[in-house]
């Protein structure tokens, strides 16, 4: 059975710009994407005014550089990412 490479980034990883964008207009501060995200990407951002407080994308850099698992798991479709193939050049593959 063949393990899996691992992968390493070829620049630091705050100079990659992948990270999820939030749709503050389609987010239902439903907090879903925090009990998913282990890195921690999200969290729940201030209320505004007496509208029920949406999730905010709060610690972009520790998202992992072509992960997309936590778009799925949105029930209203609010995040978005990069397309992975376009930051292949980021990553190279070792034993």
């Amino acid at each position: 059975m063949n393990k899996p490479k691992k992968r390493r980034l070829l620049l630091p990883r705050e100079e990659i710009a992948w990270f999820p964008e939030l749709d503050s207009t389609l987010c239902n501060g439903c907090g879903d994407c925090e009990d998913f995200c282990k890195p921690g990407v999200f969290a729940l951002g201030e209320p505004e005014g007496v509208k029920r407080a949406k999730m905010t994308v709060t610690n972009p850099y520790l998202c992992i550089v072509q992960c997309t698992r936590c778009e799925p798991v949105c029930p209203s479709g609010a995040i978005s990412l990069p397309r992975p193939k376009d930051f292949d050049h980021f990553v190279e593959y070792v034993d």
